[in-house]
């Protein structure tokens, strides 16, 4: 089952793979001296602490994952990104992968297939930098060791993980990055998950409206926004340049504009405006239903990963590759020369051009970096003393009336880890609005929606 295929049956889901951001707990005052007490009413209990991310102002990464926008190459464009260039650099990462795009799992595979094309050409014991220590790079790194390579693995950040980052919040461990495994069948996530003993918790995305006649209106518009989908055959000739815009609505109703936040906005990171209608079809779903992890997501992949030679806090500047070799040129100073390698940075670093390859990258593969968008996703944890929700709730959905694709779902973390937490997402344009604001603004933004539906009066 593809991906357009399973919007439209109706089970699509939100809240895509690939996230990460910030973590600010609540210590008594915000930055600007302000007691969390001093919040506006909103008719609901008082947050205890947040955890926020924001992705787009991330220099690692500067978007959640990729998209597909309307481009001439289509879902070309990331088979072309996976490209090696003259046998000396190899690329891995979720935006190179053509089967499971903007997943956890897309990455690993990825990174597995950047190893073994190294393999097939490479020498064994000669010298890979790998850059970036994400979910891309500890896989290749970990494949290229096992076969025989000396391995070097360059981190802008402190820390491995890249888009993959576990924090904590009330004592639980709280995503910033991915959150869940889509589909456990035949998943290499669902394989380490029980390999190291790792809780699954599955999830089938059943929304609760605590707001009247939303339920209806929502449902109403999940119809609307299926008959769009379903208007336009992906084997027309101008399906990749098409953006899903074009087959809705001009003058859209609430409940439709909270199907597209649900479907399309958050499962892909961008508005219907700059989404193809290949995006949709591009990728596998893989079955057996999705789940959330009982434990860390991070040290799932870290486990995985083992030992590895990794250098964190080197932001790579310069590539510079030829026939005698790479080599890897870090801000400050800092220089590492090996026989070849594998460039796993995220999408959002390829187009900003944050690192200078020396010669230029082929046209083809500048073509492809240029073909492919960012998608955004932001999350917003918010724990309490209590709950003040419907307890059994998997996901509560909310359709704000000034702007229907604002906090339009949260996760309900009392029925899925016992604690009182809730997980707020924003995507696409709404998150970049949100992206410029402090984090005092962020969290009075998402009170006022749960105000809004739990509120007194």
């Amino acid at each position: 089952m593809n991906r357009r295929r399973l919007l439209t049956t109706g089970l699509g889901v939100a809240a895509g793979s690939l996230l990460a951001g910030c973590r600010v707990p609540f210590t008594g005052e915000d930055e600007e001296g302000e007691l969390p007490g001093s919040l506006p009413d909103f008719g609901v209990p008082q947050p205890t602490a947040y955890l926020r991310t924001n992705w787009s102002r991330d220099p690692f990464a500067l978007c959640s994952y990729s998209c597909l926008p309307p481009s001439r190459l289509g879902a070309s464009a990331r088979a072309m990104l996976a490209e090696p260039v003259r046998g000396r650099l190899f690329f891995a990462g979720e935006a190179t992968s053509t089967n499971s795009p903007a997943m956890v799992h897309g990455a690993l595979e990825s990174g597995l297939r950047a190893a073994q094309q190294i393999v097939a050409v490479g020498r064994r014991g000669a010298a890979v930098t790998v850059v970036g220590a994400g979910a891309a790079g500890l896989a290749c790194a970990r494949q290229l060791v096992d076969s025989g390579f000396e391995v070097t693995v360059v981190e802008g950040r402190g820390r491995i993980g890249g888009r993959l980052w576990t924090e904590e919040i009330d004592g639980m461990p709280a995503e910033m990055g991915a959150s869940w495994i889509h589909g456990q069948r035949g998943n290499v996530l669902t394989e380490l998950a029980d390999r190291f003993g790792v809780d699954r918790i599955p999830f089938e995305y059943e929304s609760s409206f605590p707001a009247p006649g939303q339920a209806r209106a929502a449902a109403t518009g999940r119809r609307q926004l299926n008959r769009g989908l379903e208007s336009f055959s992906p084997r027309r000739s101008k399906a990749a340049t098409t953006p899903i815009a074009d087959l809705l609505p001009r003058r859209r109703t609430p409940g439709l504009e909270w199907a597209i936040d649900s479907e399309l906005v958050q499962e892909y990171g961008a508005d219907p405006e700059r989404l193809s209608v290949m995006a949709t079809e591009e990728g596998d779903w893989l079955r057996g239903g999705d789940a959330l992890l009982g434990s860390s997501y991070t040290g799932l992949v870290r486990q995985a990963a083992g030992e590895l030679p990794i250098l964190t806090g080197i932001t790579v500047e310069k590539i510079a590759w030829g026939e005698s070799g790479v080599e890897v040129s870090a801000a400050g100073g800092g220089t590492y020369i090996s026989d070849l390698a594998v460039v796993t940075v995220p999408i959002g670093v390829l187009k900003a051009g944050s690192i200078e390859f020396v010669p230029g990258l082929p046209a083809s593969k500048m073509q492809a970096i240029a073909g492919l968008g960012l998608g955004l996703l932001d999350k917003l944890w918010l724990a309490f003393d209590e709950p003040f929700w419907d307890r059994k709730a998997e996901m509560i959905s909310w359709i704000d009336p000034e702007r229907p694709g604002r906090w339009a779902e949260w996760v309900n973390g009392y029925r899925a880890f016992g604690k009182p937490v809730l997980l707020g997402f924003n995507g696409g344009d709404e998150a970049l609005r949100l992206a410029g604001e402090d984090d005092r603004t962020v969290i009075e933004s998402g009170m006022r929606a749960l105000g809004g539906m739990y509120g007194r009066g």
